[in-house]
């Protein structure tokens, strides 16, 4: 089925009991049922999904069962666009990729992150009602005063940045902000992603990418790391292998989405953290997969609360 509408991929940090959900939705479909055997559980809800290891694969196979029940296997989107962890969904979903190597492949950046993240802890935070400025007087402040690492992770939107460092560099930057009067939401991902703290995992994860076959995809495909639309299956691959370390610029590929011509762009979940942040953001319309499954294509009105799960 051909939809004139894009699909946008969510990357983890959402909630669990939400991802157990969409995986019991679709427990059926063949990547959800491996997931369950890999990690030998019976049921969605036996499933630590606070696990990073867990967790990605996870929102793959259950973000590509979303898609294949409401739009079939043979699904052509318009284009696809994925944040941070939802790249290497979105590449599948656009024909770049088998989405059984999609899923191996989100298992092991999963198990590799984990293990990154053992090595150098990292955290995650973002800052809510901040422009430029005054998030990077907010990090210089941080450096000066406490030293570590801390760098801009995400640019979700106008009023919303991501940051990612060490632990102690993340706890002082919610301290600060709120002397400084800014929300700062700590997010539920153990880990220093889009950040030099996962540099030492990418020559075993472009290792990982080499030896699966990317092909030329069926649909155009938006990288939130350069925010330019890419035909390329090596630029597709190289793009998976800089993102552990590179900022997901989601606002900047937003804006691509829509210079091309795409009228909107479907949320395939598992949740709606990017239509949320969509319609709060609205940079172009956002509608649920189900929504779009039934054939509705026209946004409900606008939800005011920004939130920042399903980030990394």
């Amino acid at each position: 089925m051909t939809t004139t509408f894009g699909i946008a991929f969510p990357g983890q940090g959402g909630k669990a009991a939400v991802l157990a959900g969409a995986l019991r939705t679709h427990r059926r479909h063949p990547l959800v049922a491996r997931l369950l055997d890999t990690f030998d559980a019976a049921d969605p809800g036996a499933l630590d999904l606070a696990d990073t290891a867990v967790n990605q694969p996870a929102m793959c196979a259950a973000g590509i069962a979303a898609v294949e029940a409401a739009f079939g296997p043979a699904a052509r989107p318009a284009v696809t666009v994925g944040h941070s962890l939802g790249e290497l969904t979105a590449a599948a979903c656009a024909g770049f990729l088998d989405t059984r190597d999609a899923f191996d492949l989100a298992l092991a950046r999963g198990a590799l992150c984990r293990a990154q993240n053992l090595r150098r802890p990292g955290a995650m935070v973002a800052v809510v009602g901040a422009g430029p400025a005054d998030i990077e007087w907010l990090r210089r402040r941080v450096l000066a005063e406490r030293g570590g690492l801390l760098e801009i992770a995400g640019l979700n939107s106008a009023r919303q940045v991501v940051l990612s460092g060490d632990p102690a560099a993340v706890r002082e930057t919610v301290r600060l902000a709120a002397e400084l009067c800014l929300r700062a939401e700590p997010l539920p991902i153990a880990g220093g992603f889009h950040s030099p703290l996962m540099m030492d995992a990418v020559p075993d994860w472009r290792a990982r990418l080499a030896a699966v076959r990317f092909r030329p995809g069926t649909a155009r495909f938006v990288s939130a790391i350069d925010a330019r639309a890419h035909t390329d299956p090596d630029e597709v691959r190289e793009r998976l292998a800089r993102g552990l370390v590179l900022p997901v610029r989601w606002h900047e590929a937003l804006r691509t989405v829509r210079e091309l011509g795409v009228p909107g762009l479907i949320d395939a979940g598992p949740g709606d953290t990017l239509l949320r942040l969509g319609r709060r953001d609205r940079t172009m319309p956002f509608v649920g997969v189900g929504e779009a499954a039934a054939g509705s294509t026209a946004p409900n009105p606008a939800d005011r609360r920004e939130r920042a799960g399903g980030l990394a």
